[in-house]
């Protein structure tokens, strides 16, 4: 016997709906994920390629200058009335050489600081050039141009050992600073 729409059969009473269970427990924070890139380690980043740059055209400088000294002096000690210093002039190539070296180390720690892997890194390519500029103004009298050129991997040294740059250098370690 069927019983019309909407009505209940006698003797059945309306039980409810079965249970679901409990609620399921809320899923859990999410706190180890990468932290954001903060604007120090950008900062630092572009200080180091900006750094990299002026390296490079000024030791490019320094090159041709010291080749030009080197080929015009020869075995003897002045030309056209002009003393040079060979072992001023050994120093000056070392520490082209080196600075070609250094600019390379802040192009690829710049790179490295971006992606958040750059550990020592940037530390060492930083301290590379604060030495370079320190030579440069001891023994080469690099003047102000070397004055100038040792403020920025001092403040991008101070950017990377920053909290946030390293919490965010250890998250993308997989880490938890």
């Amino acid at each position: 016997m069927s019983q019309p729409y909407g009505q209940q059969p006698p003797g059945e009473y309306n039980q409810g709906q079965p249970g679901y269970g409990a609620m399921p427990p809320a899923p859990p924070e999410y706190t180890a994920g990468p932290v954001g890139r903060p604007g120090g380690v950008t900062a630092a980043a572009v200080l180091a390629f900006v750094q990299a740059g002026i390296t490079l055209i000024c030791t490019i400088f320094a090159l041709i200058i010291f080749g030009a000294l080197s080929s015009a002096v020869g075995e003897s000690e002045s030309k056209y009335g002009i003393t040079i210093d060979k072992g001023l002039l050994a120093v000056g190539w070392i520490v082209a050489i080196v600075g070609l070296i250094g600019a390379g180390l802040l192009i690829w720690a710049g790179i490295r600081t971006l992606s958040g892997t750059a550990g020592q890194l940037m530390v060492i390519a930083a301290g590379l050039q604060i030495v370079l500029c320190i030579v440069w103004l001891a023994a080469l009298g690099g003047g102000l141009i070397a004055i100038l050129l040792i403020v920025m991997p001092i403040i991008s040294l101070s950017l990377v050992l920053t909290g946030a740059a390293k919490q965010y250098e250890a998250s993308k370690r997989g880490q938890l600073a």
